[in-house]
């Protein structure tokens, strides 16, 4: 396993990611990018011509991967914004809460330019799971399809 990427596992009805970095923000950048490669399966063809800031605040660090997920599929939805680099530049506990913020960019959605993948409904805490080990934090989670 190289120092960050995703991996896409066996589900039976919706799609199962594993998604791995060498620090939080690495591994919540990753999954953000499988996100994108489940909506549309080619990054590549997706031009990082548009820039948008996020910034998310959440209880905890899985309603905080929740939420920032979440977030993507609104954008995407409704701005019809799709994605090929994501960056998170921070986490932070901040009192009882956590805070995200990150760039990402990416351009309109064309149906003539980028694939068409499979449509993601909703994020889920189903199998949710963020473990964090003294040199790599992995996220496990499953999107509704």
């Amino acid at each position: 396993m190289k120092g960050s990427g995703f991996v896409f596992m066996e589900h039976t009805a919706d799609v199962s990611v594993k998604s791995w970095g060498k620090t939080l923000e690495e591994a919540f950048s990753q999954t953000a990018l499988s996100l994108m490669t489940t909506i549309s399966p080619d990054l590549k063809k997706i031009s990082p011509k548009k820039e948008k800031e996020i910034e998310i605040i959440s209880e905890d660090k899985y309603a905080l991967c929740f939420d920032f997920l979440s977030e993507f599929l609104y954008i995407f939805d409704v701005e019809e914004l799709i994605f090929s680099i994501v960056s998170v530049i921070s986490i932070q506990k901040i009192g009882e809460k956590y805070k995200l913020v990150a760039i990402a960019k990416g351009e309109p959605f064309d149906k003539e330019k980028h694939e068409i993948g499979t449509e993601v409904k909703a994020i889920t805490y189903s199998f949710m799971n963020i473990e964090e080990k003294e040199d790599k934090v992995e996220i496990n989670i499953v999107f509704d399809i």
